[in-house]
């Protein structure tokens, strides 16, 4: 009985894990923009978003200007413009892109310890504060941007929701004994001291003990919130 309600809660993940997996194939920027065109179109196109990422984190949207990432990806402001026309183009590509890039992060976590929900969650927690490490103030310029623009906020409680889709799934395969209301609440709270963590792993010092400690603690958080959901 057991073994089956296991291999069921598996088909689910994987269910969800080919949902975020057929998105991603057919909406990332990087493919769909480059649909068509030749290789060194679809190189620039890569260029071109990569290097909105590295400016966005170092000013923020207020500060990005399409000049600045053409010097930045190594091209002509023209060229620049003509795959991406406006500004706001050009931020959509790159955070679309970049939030992509982590739900192929869940996909590649899931498919190396797809036998262990556990497994799967807590290396994906531990990975995504590890990133933190050196990606904070992307996640800093991300939220400002959601903080002043309702259409941007809205695309990011998309991903969010998906990616809580994805961990709610991990969290009841991992603990059977938890009813829906308890699997909610500790989505919520492992998704919550995850993203905090990532916040604060910016502002240091380095040297603080918690922020050193960071990777190890989202571990033990969320095996605890997991197992004692119940008690």
């Amino acid at each position: 009985m057991l073994h089956s309600q296991r291999k069921a809660e598996k088909g689910k993940i994987d269910s969800s894990i080919i949902a975020h997996l057929e998105e991603l194939r057919s909406n990332r920027p990087s493919v769909v923009l480059a649909n068509g065109k030749t290789a060194k179109t679809g190189d620039t196109i890569r260029k071109i978003i990569a290097a909105a990422r590295t400016v966005f984190m170092d000013v923020g949207h207020a500060g990005l200007t399409q000049r600045d990432v053409a010097d930045a990806a190594g091209i002509a402001v023209g060229n620049l413009t003509y795959h991406f026309p406006t500004k706001r183009a050009l931020l959509d590509a790159m955070l679309h892109e970049v939030l992509a890039d982590y739900v192929e992060d869940h996909i590649r976590q899931y498919e190396a310890d797809q036998d262990r929900p556990m497994d799967v969650l807590l290396n994906m927690m531990e990975a995504y504060v590890r990133d933190a490490r050196h990606a904070y103030r992307f996640f800093y310029h991300m939220w400002g941007y959601a903080g002043c623009d309702e259409e941007v906020k809205l695309k990011l409680r998309s991903y969010y929701q998906a990616v809580g889709r994805f961990i709610y799934y991990l969290v009841r395969a991992a603990n059977p004994k938890l009813n829906d209301t308890q699997i909610r609440s500790a989505t919520l709270q492992i998704s919550s001291f995850e993203e905090g963590l990532k916040l604060f792993i910016g502002m240091g010092p380095d040297d603080e003990s918690s922020i050193a400690a960071a990777e190890e603690d989202i571990r033990q958080f969320t095996e605890k919130i997991v197992m004692t959901a119940h008690l």
